[in-house]
């Protein structure tokens, strides 16, 4: 009858330590999994930020006044307007308020 209840008691011991082993191990492997996912993560946010840093450099680029104007002379055929092309906006001017009585 001891040597039942000490068998029954070291298998109950070995399964515990089996659990514990398997836990264990599960929770490891966890670990490692959610640390590839964090580098693939971070590689991926440096590829963006270069992307932005990229494409805020060719933002600012075609955005300056030179190329705008080259761009549309160019491509829409556009030109400077004359003198009597331009209509004031201001509240003082005297040639747009003309137009708009």
């Amino acid at each position: 009858m001891k040597s039942s209840r000490f068998l029954g008691l070291w298998a109950v011991a070995i399964l515990a330590c089996a659990a514990a082993f398997i836990g264990h191990l599960a929770i490891r492997f966890e670990t490692v999994r959610l640390g590839y996912d964090v580098g693939h993560a971070r590689r991926e946010q440096r590829q963006l930020l270069e992307q932005r840093r990229l494409l805020s450099v060719e933002a600012a680029t075609l955005r300056q006044v030179d190329r705008v104007e080259l761009t549309a002379r160019r491509d829409l055929g556009m030109r400077m307007p004359t003198e009597d092309e331009v209509v004031g906006m201001g509240k003082n001017n005297s040639h747009a308020r003309g137009r708009l009585r």
